[in-house]
């Protein structure tokens, strides 16, 4: 079925009325649990990426009534108190004292129906998030009890949330970034309402939330699992700081960082899902097809022209997954190698930040601009700056990495997106045999 009339089947699924006194009784819902969700088939090439509400096992889910699992859990409602937020990723806090939903089902020959759309959606929530647990050896060789262990507790999936400003009063977030976030200080995820924009509701799909999962694993290889917040400096500090490229908290803050954090996650949901195109279901008026990693060519030098490329920090991310995709499509039809090719990616990004200490990396970072320096975020690039910061990273990502053929592509699709100033020429000395 197309992705533009999944509502209309997905309702003709939720066949309990409330008139026909459907009950919520979990014990007849034998384990492991099968539900009703929206499920994402990848494309094939004898046609393209498609939808449907379906039937799933939920191997993971343990209690159907907490949506409760081993390795994350879906928390239905609630309020969250957002601070600050930069892309998809914010910095909030959990109001515990606020009301939780309920989800709304009953069972029909052992499957569990939705009975409402909120349901349906929150079900294929956990779905979604189970298929990119269950990619995650495969794709970075971490098994998921490792990461959990790594994170200290199971992830957080906030459903619907209320959403405050951190002085109390309401905001609506509606824009196309703003419905799935992860906060990366407490390892939870938000999925916002649904939007009209959507035609597959970004809560309910697995290109968005295998995205989302992208910057916890970006957190968990580039970061080494740390958050480091930015502080305003007092006089002393700020001395200290002109003088260390590396003070605590730059990172988090800097715009071409950014960048790659999205451009990592934007490749992870290709390498689970096989779509190349993460906005596919927004309406077609409003989708980014720049951000496709098939889709409008733009290189380095034109970011900041917004009729090549208007989506700010997340351009450099795009030129970053479109290079990884570059290599990875060679093994579209073999998705045991491109898994191969995902976890050499993961273990190169593990070293990364160690080796932007070292040369050639570390001598071209320039110090600190003033709106670092001062814990301040940019909404737009200067060229020569970030391209200085991602010609570091990049360098310091081909250092650790082994497979030599697969280097040498990446370094010929760093060349051609990033030119010579977002890929410095005298890095490039990594790319020698």
């Amino acid at each position: 079925m197309t992705s533009n009339n999944w509502f209309a089947v997905g309702l003709a699924s939720l066949t309990c009325s409330i008139a026909g006194g459907c009950a919520m009784d979990s014990s007849s819902a034998p384990k492991p649990y099968k539900a009703e969700v929206i499920d994402h088939l990848p494309p094939t090439t004898e046609r393209g990426e498609q939808w449907l509400v379906a039937p799933r096992n939920l191997s993971l889910l343990e209690d159907i009534d907490t949506l409760q699992s081993n390795f994350f859990s879906v928390n239905l409602g609630g309020v969250i108190k957002i601070s600050s937020n930069f892309g998809s990723l914010v910095s909030a806090e959990l109001d515990s004292t606020s009301n939780r939903g309920r989800l709304r089902y009953t069972v029909k020959n052992g499957v569990i129906i939705p009975r409402d759309t909120s349901s349906l959606l929150a079900l294929s929530s956990f779905y979604a998030f189970e298929r990119t647990i269950n990619a995650l050896k495969a794709s970075t060789g971490l098994e998921p009890q490792s990461l959990k262990e790594k994170i200290n507790g199971p992830f957080n999936l906030y459903f619907e949330p209320t959403i405050l400003e951190k002085d109390g009063a309401h905001k609506s977030f509606y824009t196309i970034k703003f419905n799935a976030a992860f906060n990366s200080e407490n390892n939870q995820f938000y999925l916002f309402r649904r939007s009209e924009i959507e035609s597959i509701p970004f809560s309910a799909n697995i290109k968005v939330i295998s995205h989302e999962f992208g910057h916890a694993l970006f957190k968990t290889s580039f970061n080494q699992n740390t958050v480091e917040n930015c502080t305003l400096p007092n006089e002393a500090e700020l001395q200290t700081r002109r003088e260390d490229k590396f003070f605590r908290g730059r990172w988090s803050l800097e715009y071409a960082i950014s960048g790659l954090n999205e451009g990592f996650a934007d490749f992870h949901s290709y390498v689970v899902t096989s779509s190349a195109d993460i906005f596919a279901e927004l309406n077609p008026a409003i989708a980014n097809n720049s951000r496709a990693l098939n889709g409008i060519k733009f290189n380095f030098s034109q970011l900041g022209n917004d009729s090549a490329c208007a989506g700010r920090f997340y351009c450099i991310g795009t030129l970053f997954a479109r290079s990884l995709y570059n290599v990875a499509k060679r093994y579209s039809n073999n998705r045991a190698e491109l898994m191969g090719f995902s976890r050499r990616v993961y273990a190169a990004l593990e070293k990364t930040a160690e080796n932007m200490r070292k040369s050639p990396a570390v001598d071209i970072i320039p110090f600190a601009n003033q709106e670092a320096l001062m814990c301040k975020r940019r909404d737009r690039p200067v060229l020569t700056y970030d391209g200085a910061l991602t010609s570091s990273f990049l360098a310091a990502f081909l250092q650790s990495f082994t497979a030599g053929e697969e280097k040498k592509l990446l370094c010929e699709n760093f060349t051609e997106l990033f030119g010579t100033t977002g890929f410095a020429q005298k890095v490039r000395v990594v790319c020698e045999p």
